[in-house]
């Protein structure tokens, strides 16, 4: 799916404030009832966008800062690599694993990444980028419905995300009822 979908996705599944929080949503040091001053929204929302922004975003910031605007041709071999670090099992591994024995905080946030990856497993179609979830040891990969050609997986991934925040509207509005 798209880079926003991953990182609105995260948000939703991978927060306190998200489902994740279950009725009782991010915790009593949410002082206000402003939804945005969750740091685990935003820590979600960043690792869901991550496999994407530190492969293809490396690129496209190159372009855009090359003067010569942001091309889908001419990618250079390193950015594949560093999309296949980031989108298989070995790599999300490794980073998942550095990042929790750093800050254990990121436990939560931090499995946005393992879900954008799961995510682009059936929305991704054969060619360049298919899914290398077993990279190295294979290039082998799940031959999905490419959400760019397919409008249906698109617009049927935000709808669910929309049910999903309604969802947790619903949780946090029975948790006041008891």
């Amino acid at each position: 799916m798209d880079t926003l979908f991953h990182g609105v996705l995260g948000a939703t599944l991978c927060s306190r404030t998200g489902l994740a929080g279950g009725r009782r949503g991010p915790g009593p040091e949410f002082k206000r009832r402003w939804l945005l001053s969750d740091w685990t929204l935003w820590a979600a929302f960043f690792f869901g966008i991550f496999p994407d922004l530190a492969s293809l975003g490396i690129h496209f910031m190159m372009d855009a800062f090359s003067g010569n605007g942001v091309r889908w041709h001419g990618i250079p071999a390193f950015v594949f690599f560093l999309y296949d670090v980031t989108h298989s099992l070995l790599g999300i591994a490794v980073g998942y694993g550095l990042l929790v024995a750093w800050k254990r905080a990121l436990w939560l946030p931090a499995l946005a990444w393992p879900l954008h990856v799961l995510s682009d497993v059936p929305t991704h179609g054969t060619g360049r980028f298919l899914t290398p979830i077993l990279w190295p040891f294979s290039d082998w990969g799940f031959a999905g419905w490419s959400w760019w050609l397919e409008p249906r997986v698109f617009y049927g991934g935000w709808i669910l995300i929309g049910a999903l925040w309604l969802v947790v509207i619903a949780l946090r509005l029975t948790r006041r009822k008891t």
